[in-house]
C-alpha cells in the first residue's frame, strides 16, 4: 500500500512519500525523514513495512510521537487520513501524493459533554431572561482569549467574578501538580486587589477539590457542614460560595467568595453564574500554563543551541594535514552537548600532540567539564616537555576545579611523523588499537582516569607506527553502544577496526565502523556519546 506523509514543518509544505522498508524520522541529518523542530528528537521515530502494514513506532524520543492522540511506543498501523504528531509537528497520512497543503481537523480536540452542560444552562436562564448574563459571559470571553502572564490572568478573573457577583472577599486558589495542597495566586477584598492571604474554611476547600463541587452556604455561621471552622466563625462570614477551577479533565483549583456583611445571602443563580466562569477560567489558565511551559522549552532549546555551538566551536574545525599521514575524527553526543571531547596540536618541532577525552556523565555537566578540561590542556601544550608530563598537571589541575565524583578518561599521544613513532599515555580510556599488516595490537591504559587523584605521576609508553598501519582511538560509547542488555563489546570493535583497515580512504573507514554498530543497534538509541578518531600512515 502506497503511502504518504505530508505537512508544513517550519512553514514550508512538504511529501514523503513512504515507500521504502524502513524510513527513519528525527532532528539529525541522519534521517531519512528530517525535521528541524526543537520538539523533535535526533532519532525519533521510524516507519517500518510490516507485511502489509505501513507502521509507525516512536524510538524512545523526548516528546513522543503519536497517531491520532494514541502514543506510538509500541507500533501503529498508518492508514489514509490518519493524523501522526512528531513531537510537535503535525503530519497526514494520505493514500495519494496531495497537491496542496490539507488543513488538518482539529475539532476532535474539543469535548462536547462540557459544551451541553452549558449549553442547557443557558437556555434554562434564557427561559427566565438571562441577557445580563450573556453580555458578561461574552465579556469574559473577550477578556480571557487575550495572551497575558498567568498571574495576570488570574488577577483578571477576579476582577470579572467580582464584576458578576458582589461580596466582600474574592479569592482564587491554585495547585502546582495535582493532589498537592493549593496556593494562593490572586485575591480581592471590596476595595481592590489585595496580596495578603486570606483565611478560608478547610472544609469548604475539601469539598471543592476533592468531590469537584460547589458549595453555596447561604448561612455560614449555622451551617452544621462548616460550623466547626474557626475561619468561618472568626470572620463573621455570612455566606460563602466556592466553585471548582474545573477544566474538563482535572481540578486545578477553586475560586471563593463570602459575605461579612447583611446585604443577604448568594443564591442559586449566582454560584450557577460563577461555576460557568470558572469553567472557562480553567480552560484558560491551563492554556496559560501551557503557553508559559512551550515558551520555557523555548527557552531552553534556544539555550542549548547556544551551548551546541560553543562546544562544537571548541573542537577543531577539522583534522590537521601532516605529509605522509592522513587523520579523521568524528564525534556525536546522544544528547545536545556532552562530555566526549578530541583535539590536535603542532608542536614548533614538527611533532603533532592529540587526544582524546570522556568525561564521567552526560548532558550539561559534563559539557561543563569538557569545556574546562579542553581549555586547561590547550594552556598546558606548550609548556610540557612530554606526554607523561602533559597528563600529570593535567589531571592536577582538574582534581581541583571539579566535584569528586567527575573524572575524565583519555588518551594523550605526540607523533613524530619522521621517526614514525608514537609517545601516548592512557588514562583509563578503552584501549586504542594500531592495526598493521592483518595484526591488531591494544594501547593498553597506563594510568588512571584524569582527576581521581591530586598528584599522581603519569608514566608514557611508546609504538612504532608502521608504513600503512592504522591507528584507531575512540571513547567507550562504541565497545559499550547497547541493544538491550547486549553490548556492541571488544570483539566486535576489534572485527570492525580489522576490515577497515582494508579500505584505503578513511572517511570510509569511519562510515564502515560506524555502519556496524548501526546495524548492531538495529534502530536502537544512543545512549552514550561517541568519539572515533583515526591516523593512518601512508605505505612504504
Amino acid at each position: 500500500m502506497g503511502l504518504f506523509l505530508s505537512g508544513s514543518p517550519g512553514g514550508q509544505f512538504t511529501i514523503w512519500p513512504l515507500d521504502r522498508p524502513r524510513i527513519t524520522i528525527g532532528r539529525s541529518s541522519r534521517n531519512e525523514l528530517q525535521l528541524g523542530d526543537f520538539t523533535v528528537s535526533k532519532e525519533h521515530a521510524e516507519v517500518v513495512v510490516d507485511g502489509v502494514q505501513v507502521v509507525i513506532r516512536d524510538l524512545g524520543s523526548r516528546n513522543g510521537t503519536r497517531v491520532n492522540g494514541a502514543d506510538a511506543r509500541e507500533g501503529i498501523p498508518l492508514k489514509p487520513g490518519d493524523q501522526v504528531e512528531i513531537g510537535h509537528v503535525a503530519l497526514l497520512v494520505s493514500a495519494e501524493r496531495p497537491q496542496q497543503p490539507l488543513a488538518l481537523d482539529e475539532s476532535a480536540a474539543a469535548g462536547s459533554s462540557h459544551r451541553i452542560q452549558i449549553d442547557q444552562v443557558l437556555e434554562r436562564r434564557a427561559l427566565g431572561g438571562a441577557t445580563a448574563l450573556v453580555r458578561l459571559l461574552s465579556q469574559a470571553g473577550q477578556l480571557l482569549v487575550l495572551l497575558r502572564p498567568l498571574k495576570e490572568t488570574c488577577d483578571q478573573i477576579l476582577e470579572i467574578v467580582a464584576q458578576a457577583v458582589p461580596a466582600s472577599r474574592y479569592v482564587m486558589l491554585l495547585r502546582e501538580v495535582p493532589a498537592t495542597p493549593p496556593v494562593q495566586v490572586a485575591a480581592r477584598i471590596r476595595a481592590g486587589a489585595t496580596d495578603k492571604p486570606l483565611l478560608l474554611s478547610r472544609a469548604i476547600l475539601h469539598t471543592v477539590l476533592d468531590e469537584c463541587s460547589s458549595v453555596l452556604t447561604a448561612d455560614a455561621a449555622a451551617d452544621q457542614r462548616f460550623r466547626a471552622q474557626e475561619s468561618i466563625v472568626a470572620q463573621a462570614v455570612h455566606s460563602a460560595m466556592a466553585v471548582p477551577l474545573f477544566d474538563n479533565e482535572r481540578v486545578l483549583g477553586l475560586i471563593y467568595v463570602d459575605r461579612q456583611d447583611l446585604t443577604g445571602p448568594f443564591g442559586q443563580d449566582q454560584i450557577e453564574v460563577l461555576t460557568l466562569l470558572a469553567n472557562m477560567a480553567a480552560v484558560k489558565i491551563k492554556n496559560a500554563r501551557l503557553l508559559e511551559a512551550e515558551q520555557s522549552a523555548r527557552d531552553l532549546a534556544q539555550q542549548l543551541e547556544v551551548a551546541v555551538t560553543i562546544q562544537r566551536n571548541l573542537l577543531p574545525p577539522h583534522p590537521p594535514e601532516l605529509a605522509g599521514y592522513r587523520f579523521d575524527a568524528y564525534l556525536e553526543s546522544c544528547y545536545a552537548v556532552g562530555g566526549d571531547l578530541f583535539d590536535f596540536h603542532r608542536m614548533a618541532d614538527g611533532r603533532l600532540l592529540f587526544m582524546i577525552g570522556d568525561v564521567s556523565g552526560k548532558g550539561l555537566g559534563a559539557a561543563l567539564v569538557m569545556s574546562s578540561f579542553l581549555s586547561a590542556a590547550r594552556v598546558l601544550y606548550t609548556v610540557c616537555s612530554s606526554v607523561a608530563e602533559l597528563a600529570t598537571r593535567l589531571s592536577r589541575a582538574l582534581h581541583y576545579d571539579i566535584a569528586p565524583q567527575r573524572f575524565v578518561t583519555g588518551v594523550v599521544g605526540c607523533l613524530d611523523p619522521i621517526a614514525g613513532r608514537l609517545e601516548y599515555v592512557n588514562a583509563g580510556h578503552p584501549a586504542p588499537c594500531v592495526i598493521s599488516g592483518g595484526r591488531l595490537r591494544e594501547l593498553e591504559a597506563t594510568g588512571v582516569p584524569f582527576g581521581v587523584l591530586p598528584d599522581v605521576p603519569y608514566e608514557g609508553a611508546s609504538v612504532e607506527i608502521e608504513p600503512g598501519a592504522l591507528v584507531a582511538v575512540f571513547s567507550d560509547g562504541l565497545p559499550e553502544a547497547q541493544r538491550g542488555e547486549e553490548f556492541f563489546d571488544d570483539e566486535r570493535v576489534r572485527s570492525a577496526l580489522q576490515e577497515a583497515a582494508k579500505l584505503a580512504d578513511l572517511p570510509a573507514a569511519r562510515g564502515a565502523i560506524l555502519a556496524r554498530v548501526d546495524e548492531f543497534l538495529g534502530g536502537a538509541k544512543r545512549t552514550d556519546d561517541l568519539t572515533l578518531l583515526l591516523l593512518q600512515r601512508a605505505p612504504g
